[in-house]
């Protein structure tokens, strides 16, 4: 027979990070300095923002997510911390308001690029996004991301490739804007290709044969558009790899 969990059940219950959750937590632990505070947007079960709090890795975290009984669900799990290390919003990530007096970084995850880009670009409206630094990890339309950051010359600190149960993630870590002459842009496709690396020959060859099947769809000259921009990456860095 079983029984329901007790609220010590469940604070003493540590919560298991996949693949993704871990790479994005090994980065905000190499940050030269910690955060005061994080923003665990879309946070979904809450898994990577306790983490932080148990490592102390920042000042404090605030869960974001715009589905109400997830962070009902996700309080019980909050109460082994001090009320000061935490803090738990069921909203838009978008309508944030933002204290630029403090360090700030905004994780968001486990949603696609063109959703990110729209949170992007209602956060701007109400905060200045160049005081922020930001971790992302797009599930999919990652080029749409990657444009928005370009064209708003978001600064480069790190970018990688993870791969999760089959699937090949990219993720982003970046300022939101250049804060010096040296430090590069977020570019249109990454910076991190080599194609000697069987991770990123694969991730690549998926997104060609992506934007090639959508060149034959209703959105073919965007598709057409992005597709060249692969096939340049491409060919940028079977050169490199000829070298």
């Amino acid at each position: 027979m079983t029984t329901a969990n007790t609220s010590s059940d469940i604070c003493s219950t540590p919560p298991s990070l996949g693949a993704r959750l871990n790479a994005i937590a090994d980065l905000v632990a190499s940050a030269p300095e910690p955060y005061s505070h994080i923003w665990d947007c879309c946070c979904d079960h809450g898994y990577l923002g306790i983490h932080l709090i148990r490592q102390q890795l920042c000042g404090k975290v605030i869960f974001v997510d715009q589905v109400p009984h997830l962070i009902e669900e996700l309080k019980p799990r909050l109460c082994e911390f001090a009320s000061e290390h935490y803090d738990a919003i069921a909203g838009d990530a978008g309508q944030l308001r933002i204290d630029s007096q403090h360090r700030n970084l905004v994780i968001i995850a486990g949603v696609g690029g063109e959703c990110m880009v729209d949170i992007l670009s209602r956060l701007e409206v109400n905060n200045s996004l160049a005081q922020l630094d930001f971790i992302f990890c797009p599930t999919t339309s990652q080029y749409d991301l990657r444009e928005y950051l370009a064209n708003r010359e978001f600064g480069l600190l790190y970018e990688s490739l993870v791969t999760e149960k089959g699937r090949d993630y990219e993720l982003i870590y970046a300022q939101g804007s250049c804060r010096s002459s040296s430090q590069p842009q977020v570019s249109l496709t990454g910076q991190l290709w080599d194609r000697k690396n069987a991770l990123h020959s694969r991730h690549l060859k998926k997104l060609i044969t992506h934007y090639q099947r959508c060149t034959r769809g209703e959105k073919a000259p965007r598709a057409q558009v992005i597709l060249d921009e692969y096939l340049a990456c491409w060919k940028r860095m079977s050169d490199i790899s000829s070298t």
